[in-house]
């Protein structure tokens, strides 16, 4: 796998893959590959059988078959019998021969090229890529091959070929296949990426980060490049985390510590004049901060032209739960950073510009949250974790991943603040990075293909997607599905310390008025959010989220949009969950949701005959009515919250 690059300075090699020998791919169709070597394979549903010559054959060697036919000869296949695949092994000190990819991509390139293909024959190969992607599975989820990488470079090698096909197509001009990925989104399924995530595990990663990146990560390769960076926050004790929360990014008031600049540890807390701030919040303005001669200056929006707004994880001691204060020589950094990205001097941060009492106060600068971002020049984003890489270094592959993994991605405050800005820039230990456009800027020429662009550009649209993409209209869907689908996508990887507080964030993000839970104890905040909503689709009378809500009318809403749940288990089923803006919706009521949907009654004599042939709702039931029409009907499993009936 060694096709794909290594993050600058990675402290990892590439791992190994074994080289099992014995079986030659030869210069027939990949197809029919077995039978002309004597292989017979018997795919039943819960086990893969192989034969050759009519006996069953060792897990060793039917591991040497497998990577035979679903590496080398797909190999062959794709690039032409011309291939040489002794270049594809390599021998190991150890005296062991492993399979080496490091000229792969000068031959995909110099294919892409030179290979003439038309809509014909890049239909032909997608079909060919899809079966093998199809052949794989049912390998990798029903036999046991011994080594668990011999699948997963594979997976890897498949990906890349199809990789290659997309660009061809795009380069064409012709209409893109639908991507196929090895990574089933389905809990049920064994996870071909778990070796990966394993070994990032045994290096140090949170568990937590791991299962947000098992949940977004589409390809195997995206995954290996990731295993391959230094582990995020090593400093940090992980070993009490779990796949739900980091422990290391709550924030307790009890110990929550201020940070200093670093190689600082004793230097006086400046405060900010909260009389002034408060003079500002009770007019239609916000109040900025500028620090001077070792002093903090409070200004009026009104009497300033441009500023920058400092987005952060409280979790990393910028915050302070005591008062509107901080560390001399903290401010003096900002400053210093602030003034370096732009010439400017004044800022906007919550610490110091949100009073932390009294909450009339407090409740008036949170009702303007949406200001500072929206209306900043610059929204400069200060995270430990990339404040110790140096961005010039990198790759944009790199410098997209690294961004993926800061704790400034995990955070629900930091999402509203960085899709609310004009130009979010990311401090680095050399200098800020405008991640807009550094994205728009990416060399995207398809041909020749390049894995560093292929791998980039998952990275960098998966990363755009969960900060900025708000959506815009999708013809024949209703602005409140839609709005709802993808705020519930962009936080179920994000978490906050204080619960009550995701309300907010999300009044923000979908830009409703925030007023409306500002003024009501925190606990009720997502009672009346949910009950805001004059409409919502269906789908929410079926939604199997974890937590939903507990006040009577709202016992359909989910508690949280956070939480790593996939979109048809918190939404609901996707026939339902996408309603056109003139299909009828479910209404919210004070009792609850009103709705109507078709139902079928069974005749007494059906559900009879169904007794009589001991039929299982396991397997859907095919209905035809009187006019013709057929129908599917399945039951879920029964699902109920605690004792509550939904």
């Amino acid at each position: 796998m060694d096709h794909i690059p290594l993050p600058h300075e990675s402290p990892h090699s590439h791992i190994k893959i074994p080289y099992l020998g014995d079986i030659a791919p030869d210069k027939g169709s990949w197809h029919t590959y077995p039978q002309r070597l004597g292989w017979q394979v018997i795919e039943n549903k819960d086990k893969t059988v192989l034969l050759r010559d009519g006996v069953a054959r060792s897990t060793a060697e039917n591991a040497a078959f497998i990577q035979s036919w679903l590496y080398f000869q797909l190999l062959r296949e794709v690039l032409g019998d011309g291939v040489d695949l002794e270049r594809f092994t390599q021998k190991e000190t150890d005296g062991t021969t492993s399979i080496s990819t490091r000229f792969l991509e000068t031959l995909i390139g110099d294919w892409s090229v030179n290979c003439g293909y038309g809509k014909k024959e890049l239909d032909e190969l997608y079909k060919l890529l899809i079966e093998h992607r199809t052949r794989g599975l049912i390998v990798f989820m029903t036999m046991e091959l011994g080594n668990p990488l011999i699948m997963l470079s594979i997976a890897a090698l498949n990906e890349r070929l199809m990789a290659a096909t997309m660009d061809l197509h795009v380069h064409l001009g012709l209409e893109t296949p639908v991507d196929q990925t090895w990574r089933l989104r389905n809990k049920d399924l064994p996870n071909i990426g778990k070796p990966l995530l394993d070994l990032m595990q045994s290096r140090g990663w949170c568990p937590y980060d791991l299962r947000r990146l098992d949940t977004e990560i589409k390809y195997v390769s995206t995954l290996y490049y990731y295993s391959n960076l230094m582990v995020p926050r090593s400093s940090k004790d992980h070993s009490a985390c779990s796949k739900e929360r980091c422990l290391t990014m709550l924030t307790d008031p009890a110990t929550y510590k201020l940070s200093h600049r670093s190689g600082c540890h004793a230097c006086p807390l400046l405060s900010a004049n909260m009389h002034e701030i408060e003079r500002i919040l009770r007019s239609t303005s916000i109040p900025l901060i500028s620090l001077e001669n070792g002093e903090i200056n409070v200004h009026d929006l009104i009497a300033v032209s441009e500023f920058v707004a400092i987005s952060h994880v409280w979790a990393e001691g910028a915050g302070n739960v005591e008062g509107n204060a901080l560390q001399t020589c903290l401010l003096e950094e900002i400053s210093e950073l602030v003034r370096e990205l732009s010439g400017l001097k004044y800022f906007w941060i919550d610490t110091l510009c949100v009073p932390v009492r009294p909450r009339e106060m407090q409740t008036l600068a949170l009702n303007k949250m949406r200001v500072p971002y929206e209306g900043a020049k610059h929204v400069l984003v200060l995270d430990s974790h990339l404040r110790s890489l140096n961005a010039t270094t990198m790759s944009t592959t790199e410098l997209f991943a690294q961004i993926s993994c800061s704790s400034w991605m995990r955070r629900l405050w930091t999402l509203q603040e960085g899709r609310l800005a004009q130009n979010v820039w990311f401090q680095f230990a050399d200098t800020a990075v405008n991640v807009k456009k550094v994205f728009k800027n990416l060399d995207r020429r398809r041909i020749p293909s390049r894995v560093d662009f292929w791998l980039g550009n998952d990275i960098s649209l998966d990363l755009w997607l969960q900060i900025w993409y708000r959506g815009g209209e999708v013809r024949n869907t209703s602005p409140v599905a839609l709005s709802l689908s993808r705020t519930s996508h962009s936080l179920r990887t994000r978490s906050v310390s204080v619960p009550t507080d995701e309300a907010l964030c999300l009044l923000n993000i979908m830009d409703m008025d925030l007023t409306r839970v500002t003024t009501v104890e925190p606990a009720k905040r997502m009672e009346v959010f949910w009950r805001t909503f004059e409409k919502v689709p269906k789908s929410f009378l079926f939604s199997k989220a974890s937590e939903k809500m507990l006040v009577k009318g709202i016992r359909w809403a989910p508690s949280s949009f956070m939480g790593f749940q996939s979109e048809k288990e918190w939404l609901g089923p996707q026939d339902l969950s996408s309603p056109r803006e003139d299909d009828a919706h479910a209404l919210v009521t004070t009792d609850g949701l009103q709705l109507a949907l078709p139902g079928f009654l069974l005749h007494q004599d059906l559900l009879a005959r169904m007794k009589q042939y001991d039929f299982t709702w396991k397997f859907p039931l095919m209905i035809q009515d009187a006019n013709g029409i057929w129908y599917t009907m399945r039951v879920d499993e029964p699902w109920r919250q605690g004792s509550n009936t939904i």
